[in-house]
């Protein structure tokens, strides 16, 4: 396990030095910086969850379904890519006024020899049935080899922005986000010195529909880059009691039938005394390249 997380981080590294991608802008592929997949729900239900429906984690799906927020919440979450690459959250989230929500989360990810860590800080305003949303991402990363072996290291610093909107018709919900709108990276490298690459845009589109005991999600992602490729995404919610929910899901990329992801998880709630609840949400992705678990508690104060 040690050799593959090894020789992965070591590609990751890798890739953030190659001259094209980091000076000419060649490559739409981000080196660094790949989403791990925030919510235990939302991943549950394939990763679809650009109809945001105001939940802690819509700062990273659609900032614009902060203006639902029911009330504050701390969130913490545990996620383990192909089992692989470990990562870790801290979030919280609170209605601000009248129509307006607030949300902020540290993610930490990678190892030694690639550690990436992101702050992602979100706002969404109602405007009757239409609301927006933005969320910052301030990121720092380091790369290099484990016990000052031989090697390209190095470290970056920048920042992205993200930006939503959610339509609310009935139980219908519409959403539409531009990832990266605006995205800047500055590298510093023993191999090639110092240079900027953002992390490329991204267009997703979603739909929501909530209908009791039931909930379905469905969002098809737009590459804006020719080297990146289209995806869908599908899931459903079956609340079979107040205190469970089950969820399924699946994640498709439109140029191939091979690289798809089916998703399972399952969400257990107990409200406790004062108003508060306590939730725990996993995911369980299924991939050729190995199993992601997610796990994620939350507390509704």
């Amino acid at each position: 396990m040690r050799r593959h997380r090894l020789t992965l981080s070591l590609a990751l590294a890798a890739g953030l030095a190659l001259p094209g991608a980091a000076r000419a802008g060649q490559s739409a592929i981000p080196a660094a910086f790949a989403d791990p997949g925030l919510g235990g729900r939302v991943m549950a239900m394939g990763g679809a969850g650009v109809a945001a429906d105001g939940r802690a984690t819509d700062l990273a799906w659609n900032p614009a379904g902060l203006t639902a927020l029911a009330g504050t919440s701390l969130w913490a979450m545990q996620g383990d890519q192909f089992g692989l690459v470990p990562s870790t959250v801290l979030g919280g989230a609170r209605p601000w006024g009248e129509g307006r929500g607030v949300a902020a989360a540290l993610l930490s990810g990678g190892d030694a020899l690639l550690r990436e860590n992101t702050l992602l800080v979100a706002l969404g305003q109602s405007l009757g049935p239409l609301a927006l949303g933005a969320t910052l991402r301030l990121r720092h990363a380091s790369f290099g080899p484990e016990s000052g072996g031989d090697g390209v290291d190095g470290s970056a610093y920048g920042a992205g922005l993200d930006l939503g909107v959610v339509i609310r018709q009935g139980p219908y919900r519409y959403g539409l986000v531009l990832d990266e709108a605006l995205s800047d990276l500055r590298w510093s490298s023993s191999g090639l010195g110092d240079y900027h690459e953002g992390v490329p845009p991204t267009l997703r589109a979603g739909l929501g529909l909530d209908a009791a005991p039931f909930s379905l999600a469905v969002d098809l992602e737009l590459a804006l880059e020719s080297e990146r490729a289209h995806k869908a995404a599908l899931g459903l919610e079956w609340r079979v009691h107040p205190v469970l929910a089950l969820r399924g899901g699946m994640s498709q990329r439109l140029d191939t039938e091979e690289l798809r992801f089916l998703t399972l998880g399952a969400g257990l709630g107990k409200d406790l005394e004062g108003g508060r609840r306590l939730q725990l949400d996993s995911a369980y992705s299924f991939h050729d390249l190995g199993g992601s678990l997610r796990v994620e508690v939350s507390l509704g104060l």
